[in-house]
């Protein structure tokens, strides 16, 4: 019997995970630091960088906005939607497929919720 993924948890999960990719760039990149953390921050910078780079246009820009663009360059929703020419609806539905899809891919689905 396949279990049932809680999407509503898995996109929590997931969404958390991925807002640490900042710290964990920062941590990567750091000079005169050696260690496991440096390593797994390094391991974990690489995998989400590797899945942002493996999207379409549409859904790229959606995770980049969200997980891996600094701060100060992240776009604000009204112009991303202009920009991609989508609406409201659509870039929620953009955001929840491409984190469960990030959720089901990391680690054999080491992030999903199950009910």
């Amino acid at each position: 019997m396949k279990m049932k993924i809680n999407e509503f948890e898995t996109i929590k999960r997931t969404y958390y995970f991925l807002k640490s990719y900042q710290t964990l760039l920062k941590l990567a990149n750091m000079e005169k630091t050696n260690g496991a953390f440096k390593e797994k921050a390094i391991e974990i910078v690489n995998i989400v960088d590797r899945y942002k780079d493996s999207l379409k246009e549409e859904k790229r820009e959606v995770f980049s906005n969200l997980f891996t663009r600094p701060q100060k360059e992240v776009i604000k929703l009204s112009e991303l939607y202009k920009l991609l020419n989508i609406d409201k609806d659509k870039y929620r539905d953009i955001k929840n497929e491409i984190i469960i899809d990030f959720a089901r891919s990391y680690r054999e689905g080491a992030l999903l919720v199950f009910e």
